[in-house]
Order: structure tokens, then sequence, then C-alpha cells
């Protein structure tokens, strides 16, 4: 009996894929960012594509992820290694300074702008790895809206498609450049946790935080765009002009959990993408696990670390721990308590949890955590504690007990996880065929808003109210003319007929 080889079956049956060259540009400086990227190059190589990783290092603790595509590695540079030793103290007074303080803002933009530029810098400076890539003539390269060198590199790499991306909700700038109306009567901005869309002074308010973002992130749009036309010529596009002939944009966003807010066809949700399982506990953790009937896990991320915080909020956290003997608590102070895979970072962490049936009380400390906690509380989530309260022990005690005792919150979480694991499409399909499809057709115009070719007086049609009022003015002005008119006329005539009828 003749039979085939093995190879040939496997052959016969596979299904024949195309593999496409692939690039994507992931910085490390935040680990949210770097698990976003880095799972997306992972799941891509995973189907059977070809994928280069460029790295550069902004900071070297943030870990890349990527396990399986090929590295490029743009080792950080003096200049940046400087820049970062000076944003420790700043990172330790994130529970102490406010978001909306506009000079706390103007001394935190330049500082959190300089390290970006300095490593972009560092990576135009490889020239031969720049020739390279270009060389490579990727059929798709994938960028983050957030480190902007990533998006002005495209434009020299020229790949097939441009993919932009972002690790969150879009927030300031990123909006325009995806092409997404700003929506700020009732989008809330990432600096705003609560609005309130009938109430003025609520929508003045995060107009105003919207605003505080542009701020922030601008200089570091604009040194990049400076630094790439002193090297390329004055006629290098904006990184506006270049994200608007993206093919597509993936948000790490979770509509079901979000606010609902206007989009586009070619922006697509991938949430959570990447996350697996997490594993078994082992032993010891079971055993803790097991002293009460309930434990509640106090961790405020990897950013701005509990050993951070002041005196008075640790004492507090402290007192609070001691009215609850009936429960465990478990501080993460610094290290990883749980080895819970990939799901421990940033707003990925969020959509984890989910998953799971428990109650949660949100903190916002910096950058969009407020957007993102308001966003759980205002889909019956959990509760948000704003951290000035930290250091008032009744406060916090009040806001634990409502979270437990409330069991609106656990019914919502157990509804919104079975609807999660019931979603007709998963993340990783989304992006694999929306991938393959920018690699396979390139950008459509179609899907590119004529918005980005406005003005902002044309966008909101400034000109037309602007001509509008002054037809309806002029009109009024005639309208009253005529009425002044006739009514004048009237008088004189009746003045006139008065006259005569005395003489007579």
């Amino acid at each position: 009996m003749n039979r085939l080889p093995c190879f040939a079956l496997l052959a016969y049956f596979l299904p024949d894929v195309a593999s496409y060259k692939i690039l994507v540009y992931n910085s490390r400086y935040g680990h949210s960012h770097s698990n976003f990227l880095g799972n997306i190059a992972d799941i891509l190589v995973e189907t059977g594509h070809d994928v280069t990783s460029l790295i550069p290092i902004i900071d070297p603790r943030v870990n890349d992820v990527t396990e399986k595509s090929k590295k490029i590695f743009i080792q950080r540079s003096d200049e940046v290694e400087s820049i970062l030793s000076g944003l420790s103290s700043i990172r330790a007074n994130f529970f102490k300074t406010s978001i909306f303080d506009p000079i706390g803002v103007y001394k935190h933009r330049t500082m959190f702008t300089l390290h970006f530029v300095a490593q972009c810098r560092a990576v135009l400076n490889e020239t031969t790895v720049i020739e390279r890539l270009r060389n490579e003539k990727f059929d798709v390269m994938i960028v983050e809206n957030f480190d902007m060198c990533g998006v002005a590199l495209s434009h020299l790499l020229q790949p097939r498609s441009l993919i932009t991306s972002g690790a969150g909700y879009p927030f300031a700038h990123m909006l325009e450049e995806f092409g997404l109306p700003l929506a700020l009567s009732y989008n809330p901005s990432s600096f705003t946790t609560h609005l309130d869309v009938h109430s003025m002074w609520s929508r003045m308010r995060n107009i105003y935080a919207n605003w505080l973002m542009h701020f922030h992130f601008y200089p570091r749009r604009q040194l990049i765009e400076e630094l790439f036309r002193e090297r390329f010529g004055s006629d290098f596009p904006s990184l506006e002009e270049i994200s608007s002939h993206a093919a597509y944009t993936l948000t790490n966003s979770e509509p079901l959990i979000d606010y609902a807010a206007p989009t586009l066809n070619r922006v697509l949700s991938i949430p959570g993408i990447g996350a697996k399982q997490p594993k078994a506990l082992n032993e010891h953790w079971n055993a803790i696990l097991a002293q009460r009937p309930k434990t509640i896990l106090i961790s405020f991320g990897s950013v701005a670390k509990s050993v951070d915080l002041p005196p008075t909020v640790k004492q507090s956290i402290t007192a609070v721990i001691g009215r609850f003997p009936e429960i465990t608590f478990i501080w993460k102070i610094q290290r990883r308590l749980f080895r819970m895979s990939n799901c421990q970072r940033g707003r990925l962490r969020m959509i984890c949890s989910m998953t799971i049936e428990s109650r949660r009380i949100f903190v916002p400390i910096f950058g969009d955590q407020p957007r993102n906690s308001g966003m759980m509380e205002h889909n019956g989530l959990g509760k948000v504690l704003d951290k000035f309260d930290l250091e008032y022990p009744d406060k916090v005690e009040a806001v634990i007990r409502e979270v437990l005792t409330d069991r609106k919150y656990a019914e919502k979480s157990r509804q919104v996880s079975a609807m999660l694991a019931k979603k007709p499409f998963t993340s990783r399909e989304i992006l694999i065929k929306t991938v393959e499809f920018a690699a396979e057709f390139g950008p459509s115009a179609a899907l590119r808003p004529q918005s980005y070719d406005m003005n902002i007086v044309v966008y909101h049609n400034l000109d037309i109210f602007a001509c509008a009022t002054v037809f309806f003015v002029l009109l009024a002005y005639a309208a009253v003319r005529s009425v002044t008119r006739i009514m004048t006329s009237l008088i004189m005539r009746q003045w006139e007929s008065s006259g005569k009828s005395k003489t007579a």
C-alpha cells in the first residue's frame, strides 16, 4: 500500500497562507506599551509572518515582551540616561500633585519629552540600520502614536501599509492623528474621571482637561518633526499627515467597558491582545488565600509604586487594614506578587480583571488613569477613590465597605465577563485579518476621512456660521430700516392729514 510522506499530508491539509514582512516599532519606555506591541509581534509570528521588532531602549528596566520576532536593538544614548535620572523624583511626586495644575504640567512636559527626542536622535544616527530596513521593503509597519519617532520613521522606510496604534484609548493629538472627533461635550478627556453632560461646569472642566493633555504632549510632536526636518529637509510631512494615510489604527480599548464615542471604520479595537490565562498559584499563596473568606489586593501599578506613597497615606492604609480583621489584605509594595502572565500591565490589567468576578476600587494617579477609572465606575464595574482621599482612613473604609456590600458591582462584573467571553470576534482574529488585509491591498483612500484636509474654520463650519450671521444681521438691519421707513411714512401722512383737517 502506497503512503504519502507525512510532510506531503501536511502540505495538503494546511491552508495556503501568504507570509508577509512586518516591522513593529516597539520602544522600551513603558510596560503597557511594550506589552501591547510585543504581543502583537509574537501573534503575527505565530501566524507565519516574518516579523522584525525595532526596539529603541529608553528605559532598560522595561521588557520588550516579544520572544518570537527578530529583534534590532537601538541602545539608549548617554543623553537619554542623563534625562531619565532626573525623572525618578518626579515619579515619586505623582501621589502629591494634581494633574489639573497647569504649572505642574508645564514643569513635567519638557522632562517627559526630551528623552523620546534624544532616543529618536540615536535611532536616526544608526544610518546603516535604517538603510537595511528600507531595503527590506516591508509589507506593513506597525507603530504606536505615543513615541512619535516610529510614525516619522515610517515615512523614510515606506512600507506598503502603515498601521498606527494606541495601547489604550486615544488622547489629545492621537485623536486628531487617527481622524477621530474629540466630542468633548460627552467624551471624557484622559484627565477626566467624571463628566456630567448636563452640567456646563463639568463640560468646561473636560475642555480644560483636554487642553492640558494637548499642552503636555505637544512639545514631543513638535520636536520630533523639527528633528526630522533638520535631517531630511523642511518639506518633511507633519506627523498628523503621515498618520492620516495609515491603512488602519489598532487600539487596546474594550467598547463594552468604555464610553460610547465616535469612531471610524479603520479604527479597530483589539482589547487584551495577547492576554493569557493566569498560572495556578503555588501552595504558599493558596494557604494565604484560604485563611479568610475574602481577600483584598492593593496595588498602585508599576510606575507609581506603593513604596513612593507619602507616609501619611501608608499610615492611613495600615489603619484601614486593621478595621477589617475578617479580610486578608495583600499589599504589593514594589515587586510582582502573582505571576499572572502578562495581565499586570496598564489597561491590559483592567481588561483581564473583567474575566474574574471581583469588585474593584480605582485610585487614578496620573496619565490616562482618570478616564480609565471613570469609565469603569460609569459602567457599574467599580468605585473611584480620589488619590487625595487616601490619607483619610474613614473615606477609604467607606468606599471599601460600599463595594463589598453592594451586590450591583459583583452582578455587573458577572454580566460583563459573560459578554466578553462570547464576543463574536476575538482580538487575535481581528489583528491577524487586519494586518494581512493591509499587507495585501495597502491603504484605502475610502477609509481616510476628509477632515484631515480641513482647517479648524472649515471643520466646524465657522465660515458658514459667519456668513449666516452676517446675512441675518443684514437682513435684520434691512427689516428694521424698512419698518422704520414705513412707520415714518405713516406718521408723516397722519401728521399731514391732521394738519389739513385743522386748516379746514
